[in-house]
């Protein structure tokens, strides 16, 4: 497989479709700008969320105004509600007439915008690649070079993304990411590049026949909602990526306490997390009760949970399963409970003594694994029409069980 900080991929979601292009170097500016140009707009609204480098929004600023008029909106400090990769409806509804162009993190991202230009590895991975209406056509801009050049930390917390992908749908990668994985979390361009066609291809696979991500794209999801519950809850105690850490964590160890999955499962959850350096305890001194309330409160109607790694769970013909408060408090207190357990050290990421994990060696051995490739990059998510299976349970216990297959 021959490795490449370019890639092109189209995602396609009903009448609506992405295009995802991935370059590096100074050059690709201009073609940035050619691609702007295409859009024939009488006005630019460049939305940001603060977290930007500024270099980089004042290139992307500059190659809007050679084109039309471009007025700069800065989204307000206070966070969104729920999840940021799946609101950004309220900052919407208040941004001027014009063309979007989203220059920033996942807030900035998740506005409906006709240009994406994700700065970091969570954005790119998430909210940049996902087809928001009414937008029917969006171009994401990713410059390879940019993101390996971010903090570790933010190229930590969106390995958090990747590791979401392939424990809920590319699970056949597992071993390659497990070697990829390390708590310095320092990647060349390529790698970052190949790791963004995991994601983008995991995600065409499954909207193509669910654009509006009501059946097996809820896969694309997993453990964002009890993220969301984490993060308004610990808040400042948290990392960037932790709390989308714990989420999957909560999610597996509600799917174990429920009987729906095996411990070894859980045990994958964990094994990538500690190699990426993410938590995998709450912090000293979280407040298990409300957390709890707070999983609850954002879990209706229900959470998305494996019965296996890349096997979302089904009941009755719904991947959404009903959570009740005790199983969620039990869950919590679960990840507390490994607070006090000896192998809790602090590592240099962490904002709280004892919520950082200890890594195991990284073996160092593997890559990520090849797909099709694509412009000279390999993906490691299937684009070879591989299948993976959802479990159909049905019956007033879910006893009776059928495998059905969908492509991943």
């Amino acid at each position: 497989m021959r490795r490449s900080a370019r890639l092109d991929r189209r995602i396609q979601a009903g009448a609506a479709h992405l295009t995802l292009t991935v370059r590096g170097g100074e050059h690709s500016w201009g073609e940035l700008g050619a691609r702007i140009a295409e859009f024939e707009a009488r006005r630019f609204v460049l939305v940001t969320d603060g977290t930007a480098p500024p270099g980089q929004l004042a290139r992307v600023r500059a190659l809007a105004e050679a084109r039309a008029s471009t007025v700069l909106h800065e989204l307000r400090a206070r966070p969104l509600p729920g999840d940021p990769a799946t609101g950004g409806g309220t900052e919407a509804d208040a941004l001027p007439d014009g063309t979007v162009i989203a220059v920033g993190g996942e807030r900035a991202c998740a506005v409906p915008a006709a240009v994406r230009v994700p700065t970091d590895l969570a954005a790119a991975c998430g909210p940049a690649l996902t087809l928001h209406r009414p937008v029917p056509a969006a171009l994401a801009w990713v410059r390879s070079d940019l993101l390996a050049a971010r903090p570790a930390a933010r190229t930590r917390a969106g390995l958090v993304a990747v590791v979401r992908h392939v424990l809920a749908v590319c699970p056949a990668h597992y071993p390659a990411l497990a070697g990829l994985l390390t708590p310095g979390a320092r990647h060349d361009a390529r790698t970052l590049t190949a790791l963004l066609a995991l994601c983008a291809d995991a995600r065409s696979a499954l909207v193509c026949f669910d654009p509006d991500e009501t059946g097996p794209a809820l896969a694309l999801g997993y453990g964002r909602s009890l993220a969301a519950a984490a993060r308004a809850v610990l808040g400042p105690a948290l990392a960037p990526g932790d709390a989308d850490a714990l989420g999957l964590l909560l999610a597996a160890a509600v799917a174990a306490r429920l009987g729906l999955a095996d411990r070894p499962t859980g045990r994958a959850h964990r094994d990538l997390l500690v190699r990426n350096g993410s938590a995998t305890a709450l912090p000293a001194g979280a407040d298990l009760d409300r957390l709890a309330a707070a999983a609850v409160a954002a879990t209706r109607p229900g959470l998305l949970l494996l019965a296996d790694l890349g096997r979302p769970y089904c009941a009755d013909g719904r991947l959404l399963t009903p959570v009740d408060g005790p199983v969620l408090r039990a869950a919590v207190g679960e990840l507390a409970a490994r607070t006090d357990r000896a192998d809790r050290v602090t590592v240099p990421h962490s904002r709280v003594a004892g919520t950082g994990p200890t890594a195991p060696p990284n073996r160092g051995d593997e890559r990520p694994a090849a797909g099709r490739e694509q412009d000279g990059t390999g993906s490691p998510c299937g684009r070879d029409g591989r299948r993976s299976t959802v479990e159909i349970r049905s019956g007033p216990a879910g006893t009776a069980a059928q495998q059905k297959e969908f492509p991943s």
